[in-house]
């Protein structure tokens, strides 16, 4: 008798780390704090997907990633948007002082997982109770399939004017904070870490015989 097993391995591409949880709504930030707090955004035009921004820091351990929208869904309900003109989340979260670096960008769609193709780099700095504006990551779809992104670029910008209105809404007690800008004002790069490269997570189907 013939006995067939199906077995399915999916490879899994990812990067170490956690998503970064924003502060409550009713945060405030203490000049006392051993924390300092980041302030910045991730906005998206075109399809919902997960569109994350990793950071690492450079003196200390810490590392993880921002996200906006989501990878994979049953039902493609898209997350409610913290921008009322498009599509995006204000990241606002505590993390241990010291020098940081954002050196990778990626959108997981479905089974695609597309990412930079060129090496970039941005600092930032973030001192204990302080609050350091460190800009807005911008993805543009730039190429699908069906429901599936398969391409994107990010322009890098600085949108404090936006950000900071949309900060004084989500978090009042916010609302009078001095924040460091660490980029330069009306800054815009455009297309960060160049044209985007896609990886597919297909599952591989195989067929042992065992008799």
């Amino acid at each position: 008798m013939k006995l067939k097993i199906l077995l399915i391995v999916t490879i899994i591409w990812g990067l170490v780390g956690c998503a970064a949880s924003n502060v409550s709504k009713d945060f405030s930030l203490s000049s006392n704090s051993q924390f300092g707090l980041l302030v910045g955004s991730l906005k998206y035009r075109g399809t919902l997907s997960g569109y994350k921004v990793y950071y690492k820091g450079l003196s200390n351990d810490e590392k993880g990633f921002f996200e906006v929208g989501k990878g994979m869904m049953l039902i493609p309900i898209p997350p409610k948007s913290d921008f009322p003109n498009q599509k995006g989340k204000l990241q606002v979260t505590e993390l241990p002082p010291g020098e940081y670096e954002i050196t990778r960008w990626g959108v997981s769609s479905g089974v695609a997982e597309v990412s930079h193709a060129q090496p970039f780099r941005i600092k930032f700095k973030i001192e204990p109770g302080k609050a350091t504006y460190i800009g807005s990551f911008v993805f543009t779809v730039t190429n699908q399939m069906g429901l599936t992104v398969t391409g994107a670029k990010v322009d890098f910008i600085d949108a404090f004017e936006e950000d900071s209105e949309v900060l004084r809404r989500l978090y009042p007690k916010l609302a009078m904070t001095d924040f460091y800008r660490g980029l330069e004002p009306g800054l815009k790069q455009e297309s960060i870490g160049g044209d985007s490269s896609v990886y597919f997570n297909m599952p591989i189907v195989l067929n042992p015989v065992i008799y």
